[in-house]
């Protein structure tokens, strides 16, 4: 299961509410181009997710992004709807989108940790129903990590054996877009199961989006989107 992205500040998160919400314009395209219908197999493409490039903060050089490691538990910006996402929208217009900083798990009563992943297949357990019918929400990161089931290393701080870490991205993308969902102030990330990249380290997978795919994750039709072979993730070793 994942427990550990990294993640973007508040101020990106805002920007990227902005362009992805038609708040902000977009840099116009070099030549008339069509964008993939949403039934189709979306083509992940840098130019997709080219928002934002780097943090502009006055105390960072330009062009160098922010790090932000976050665990479950932490307080982190999510991208939420302004709407019913059992009705949905036809189009992300201005307002429809907004910043939220939640804290990652859901907390219950019979279990001390969080709950901070969520299986799309299991959308009708009575946790996770009011939340995955009404109030989903992206989650926005630069990469994920995900434990080996099989792999071991020795750590170098402890001299212990741990689980090898890998680090997942797709090639060329600045920004990856992940299903979650919300229930006050705290969210989860939702789960699917693993395509052929994913698999050979953990049989799950954080439910990835393309730009294209968000007002159907956002609507009543999100299950059509449970399948994420399409995905082309890449992975290197943590650590």
């Amino acid at each position: 299961m994942c427990a550990h992205y990294l993640g973007l500040s508040d101020e990106e998160v805002d920007r990227l509410v902005e362009r992805l919400s038609g708040e902000r314009p977009e840099r116009p395209p070099e030549e008339p181009e069509s964008r993939p219908a949403e039934t189709a197999a979306p083509q992940y493409e840098q130019r997709e997710l080219d928002y934002p490039q780097s943090s502009q903060s006055s105390e960072r050089p330009r062009g160098e992004r922010q790090l932000i490691d976050v665990y479950p538990k932490a307080v982190s910006p999510v991208i939420v709807p302004t709407f019913d996402t059992a009705v949905g929208v036809t189009a992300l217009a201005p307002g429809a989108l907004e910043r939220a900083d939640l804290a990652w798990g859901y907390g219950t009563q019979w279990n001390p940790q969080p709950i901070f992943n969520t299986r799309i297949e299991s959308a009708d357990k009575p946790i996770w129903r009011a939340s995955m019918e009404h109030d989903r929400c992206v989650i926005a990161c630069r990469r994920f990590y995900e434990s080996s089931g099989t792999e071991t290393r020795v750590s170098e701080r402890t001299g212990r054996v741990i689980k090898q870490q890998y680090l997942f991205a797709i090639p060329d993308m600045p920004i990856m877009f992940i299903g979650g969902i919300r229930r006050g102030d705290e969210y989860s990330m939702v789960t699917t199961r693993a395509n052929a990249a994913m698999a050979p380290v953990h049989p799950r997978m954080p439910l990835i989006l393309h730009p294209t795919e968000l007002t159907t994750w956002l609507g009543p039709a999100y299950m059509r989107l449970a399948d994420r072979s399409a995905v082309p993730l890449v992975a290197c070793k943590a650590g």
